[in-house]
């Protein structure tokens, strides 16, 4: 045997194993399991129903979304049916209808799995509260799929403290046979197909608010909305207080449906070796537009600023600021006031600066002087 064939079969044997090395793993990441809850979401005033299907794991493991109207608010965890040490999913497949439009959808999509189970063993640092107030390691424990009009779906990963974005998907218009809703037995996935019953989800059976029925009237869905919410700028929070005074730990809200509670300047300088940069409220970082953010401070007393923002005029503010660069670095400046009894806020970008007035701030006392 000449030695460039012995060199050939050497090589095909190494690939072979390395081959064989890299499924194995990958068979073994699969079929590691997690404690997690399934979940879904709709926007406030769109509810939707699953009609069949679910989360499929590697392993083969299968969990059904069936679980009943989904409402609420986009990104909150409304429904979920099957908490336990399960697999972590690579493909989601779901028929669904979108009440407000009266359509059936399709989602036949692999997901990030990968990705997913990183953070699901690695999991994360929060701030405690309270009588407790030391950093806490957290775990992720639900994975929530959002359904939104246009056949958009998004998907989280949500625990105590932190619900991070994993993917966004397109689903597909789909036509259910009549012969298949024929042969449904009466129940909630025959009701689905029932134009009386679809009226009623919206308009009377309190799934969604009177007062969001009323201010949806005569409007067109908002198609584009909810990627709208996905897009990112480089901002980063900033905190004036009385006394030059420094912040405790951070709240920070996205329209997007993600959060996360974050570790402020006084628990860093207290904690310098156990907090990781990620989880730092000055770490820049791109951000979607946030709805809320909220930050505690400690001096004689512990106080608590809230500020929730105006959709209306913080998205065009963040478009007005960054006109000229959309990877400016945008400061959210909030300045709160001497007696620590409101605040200002506004984005800034250099000389630039846009004042958001519509905003609803609170600031108060609390109970802990941690």
């Amino acid at each position: 045997m000449n030695k460039a064939l012995k060199y050939l079969l050497s090589l095909l044997f190494f690939v072979q194993i390395s081959c064989q090395d890299k499924k194995e793993h990958q068979k073994t990441k699969a079929m590691t399991k997690y404690e997690w809850l399934d979940a879904t979401s709709a926007p406030l005033g769109y509810p939707v129903d699953v009609y069949r299907g679910g989360f499929e794991s590697a392993d083969g493991e299968f969990t059904s979304l069936f679980s009943g109207t989904t409402g609420g608010i986009w990104g909150d965890a409304n429904r979920g049916m099957s908490n336990g040490e399960k697999s972590i999913p690579n493909h989601l497949h779901v028929i669904w209808v979108s009440y407000a439009e009266k359509i059936f959808y399709e989602i036949d999509t692999d997901l990030d799995n990968g990705k997913m189970t990183d953070l699901f063993k690695n999991g994360y640092y929060t701030p405690s509260s309270g009588d407790n107030p030391n950093p806490r390691k957290e775990n992720y424990s639900k994975i929530i799929v959002g359904f939104a009009p246009g056949g958009v779906v998004v998907l989280w990963l949500s625990g105590p403290g932190r619900q991070v974005e994993i993917g966004r998907y397109q689903s597909k218009k789909i036509v259910i046979p009549q012969s298949e809703i024929d042969a449904l037995s009466p129940g909630p996935q025959k009701n689905m197909f029932d134009a009386e019953y679809q009226r009623k989800i919206i308009h009377e059976f309190g799934i969604v608010p009177a007062e969001v029925v009323k201010a949806n009237e005569g409007k067109p869905i908002p198609y584009g909305l909810w990627d709208s919410y996905r897009e990112e700028y480089n901002w980063t929070l900033i905190t004036e207080l009385p006394n030059n005074m420094k912040n405790k730990d951070v709240g920070v809200y996205a329209y997007n449906g993600s959060w996360e509670e974050l570790f402020g300047e006084t628990l860093i300088q207290k904690y310098p070796k156990i907090i990781p940069d990620n989880v730092k409220w000055n770490t820049p970082k791109k951000r979607a537009v946030p709805s809320k953010v909220d930050f505690s401070w400690v001096d004689e007393n512990r106080y608590y600023c809230e500020i929730e923002f105006d959709g209306n005029e913080i998205f065009p503010a963040f478009k007005e600021i960054s006109s000229d660069n959309p990877n400016a670095k945008i400061e959210l400046k909030v300045t709160v006031n001497i007696p620590k009894t409101s605040a200002s806020v506004k984005l800034v970008n250099g000389d630039r600066q846009v004042w958001l007035k519509n905003s609803k701030i609170i600031v108060r006392k609390t109970k802990y002087k941690d």
